[in-house]
């Protein structure tokens, strides 16, 4: 699952500046490589031209999130937005 493979990137980029010096220097694709990203999903994820690393890391959740949300079943309920994604509203005439 990309969202796995994105999450634990951007969380070792906090803690091991190689990431970030890779992003810097255009080596992207070796830190790339060390995760479970699908090819075409690495190569959208290298094409992504970002300034810095946090400009990249939200443009990279905003790709793997669409992709992700374009491979789920139509209708098919996403367990992340918990069992009511719709507010639940009571009628006038529910006791309090």
């Amino acid at each position: 699952m990309s969202i796995r493979a994105l999450n634990r990137l951007l969380g070792r980029s906090t803690i091991d500046p190689c990431v970030i010096e890779a992003f810097e220097q255009d080596r992207l694709d070796e830190i790339l490589a060390e995760y479970d990203f699908a090819p075409d999903m690495r190569r959208e994820l290298k094409a992504i031209r970002a300034s810095t690393f946090e400009e990249f890391g939200a443009l990279a959740l905003d790709l793997v999130q669409n992709a992700e949300q374009d491979r789920s079943p139509a209708g098919m309920h996403d367990p992340r937005q918990g069992l009511c994604p719709e507010p639940v509203v009571g009628d006038e005439e529910q006791a309090a």
